[in-house]
């Protein structure tokens, strides 16, 4: 998985911040496939103010876009650490959900190729 990294406003990238998101984006990665080569997180860390008039809120965006569709995880938190925790989490929801309807989808197809053959039976 190829992850860019972007931060805007006050945000510093620096090694810790880099390494805690990598580690939480390996959280989604062992729910993708992992010969997929193509998978790419787009992650952008930044500062708001969310209508307040002094301090900090921070953002951690996640675009993620890997061979069975697309992702877009978002979240505003008081810490940078905790926002990136929550849009992961959102991320893994999502990618679950995803699946899921894909798994639904063919079991449905499935049963109702079934039921067609069933009326072929030789009673």
């Amino acid at each position: 998985m190829h992850i860019n990294l972007k931060a805007t406003g006050s945000v510093v990238l620096t090694e810790e911040l880099r390494e805690f998101v990598a580690e939480k984006v390996r959280k989604i990665e062992h729910l993708l496939d992992s010969k997929d080569t193509s998978t790419m997180a787009d992650i952008e860390l930044a500062t708001t103010t969310r209508g307040q008039k002094t301090g900090d809120v921070f953002r951690a965006e996640i675009n993620l876009q890997f061979a069975g569709g697309f992702v877009r995880a978002e979240a505003i938190e008081e810490t940078l650490h905790h926002a990136v925790e929550v849009a992961v989490e959102e991320a893994r929801r999502e990618i679950r959900k995803t699946f899921g309807r894909k798994r639904t989808l063919m079991r449905r197809g499935a049963t109702k190729i079934k039921d067609f053959f069933r009326g072929f039976g030789g009673s």
